[in-house]
């Protein structure tokens, strides 16, 4: 785990489809703040991965849930999954007075290691006081020996990205709110906290918010852009390290942003001429006057400081920085957890036509 989770999400390949189903009532705890929106503190694992709790079935099943806004699917682990295998809580369905069994459909979610196999399960799913029925989930019976996956302090993973009833294998959790109504305003909103900062603002590392925007996360305006397709590209231009223009971006470049990626990725040579400019002097020494790295979006600058976008562990008794952008052998650019550390984000699907993201300076 302490390698981040971005290698983990590109894992994320293939789903194909087979036979069976199963149904049960799947709760999420969540703290409820006063302005009817449902509020979730995450807990922070190393900069790495937020996740929260849920519960499965009557009675409830405790699961620890990465929250991912770049895919699309809720998956935790079955109770069918061999003995002695994955060192993680399994969802037993017998022990749900509410589990029912139907026709679904069984599940292979591709990795580089191996494949991660399952089955789809539905039923009513319980989110700090909202109820949703018929919410649709992955049963995981299987997986590759993944470190990542093996000793990761979370059980499953939770995705948030809107898709249309085609593209996924289940209903996403954030499309059974707002199809059934369970949310006053069809935005959600992200804050994440820094490892370093945990414990400094009530213990909270995190915070999602679903249905409205807790101020207490930001400061200023949010600048909101368009998003666009099924991956919600947004576009961005012009990418400065300190006050050079790269011309990296100059004629534009597209860009997800994602909750479950724990590092900036881009287009290999891209990434490469950043990290030329960053490190011209290597190590822990100096970090402070490193340059900002400055990402131009709706006209409006997003400047990174090095505390942003460095990562410092200790590795036995030596201190080891690195950088956080990464070759992610894409054409696009993934704007991960040290962008949203630095910038509080909410997606807005007021307008299912045009949908948009915004940011504003996290505090």
């Amino acid at each position: 785990m302490r390698e981040g989770m971005g290698s983990l999400k590109f894992l994320l390949l293939s789903l194909v489809f087979h036979s069976l189903a199963v149904h049960a009532i799947v709760r999420i705890n969540l703290t409820m703040d006063t302005t009817s929106t449902n509020s979730v503190m995450l807990h922070n694992s190393y900069d790495n991965a937020y996740y929260g709790e849920i519960q499965i079935g009557s009675p409830g099943q405790k699961f620890k849930v990465f929250l991912d806004t770049g895919s699309a699917d809720l998956w935790i682990p079955s109770q069918i999954w061999p003995r002695g295998q994955f060192p993680h809580p399994k969802y037993d369905s017998s022990a749900s007075s509410t589990y029912k069994r139907g026709n679904g459909k069984r599940v292979d979610i591709g990795y580089l290691t191996g494949s991660l196999k399952g089955f789809v399960s539905s039923d009513t799913v319980e989110i700090g006081g909202i109820a949703l029925t018929g919410q649709s989930f992955v049963e995981a019976t299987t997986a590759p020996h993944d470190d990542q996956i093996f000793k990761a302090r979370f059980d499953g993973i939770l995705g948030l990205r809107l898709i249309s009833p085609t593209e996924g294998i289940t209903s996403p959790v954030w499309n059974t709110m707002i199809k059934q109504g369970k949310v006053k305003t069809k935005v959600f909103s992200i804050w994440l906290g820094r490892y370093s900062d945990s414990g400094k603002k009530g213990g909270d590392d995190g915070e999602i918010t679903f249905g409205g925007i807790n101020t207490r996360h930001f400061t200023g305006t949010h600048t909101y852009v368009p998003v666009e397709g099924n991956k919600n590209l947004l576009s961005m231009y012009n990418i400065l390290v300190g006050k050079k223009d790269t011309k990296i971006c100059s004629t534009g470049c597209k860009a997800i942003v994602d909750s479950g990626t724990s590092n900036i990725l881009g287009p290999p040579e891209l990434i490469a001429k950043i990290n030329q400019g960053i490190f011209a002097a290597r190590g822990c020494l100096g970090l402070s006057k490193l340059p900002a790295i400055t990402f131009t979006i709706a006209g409006k600058l997003f400047p990174l400081k090095p505390s942003d976008y460095i990562r410092r562990e200790i590795i036995g008794k030596k201190e080891v920085c690195t950088t956080t952008f990464v070759d992610g052998g894409n054409n696009y650019w993934i704007l991960g957890q040290p962008f949203m550390r630095a910038f509080h984000t909410v997606f807005d699907y007021q307008n299912p036509s045009s949908v948009k993201v915004g940011f504003a300076k996290s505090i």
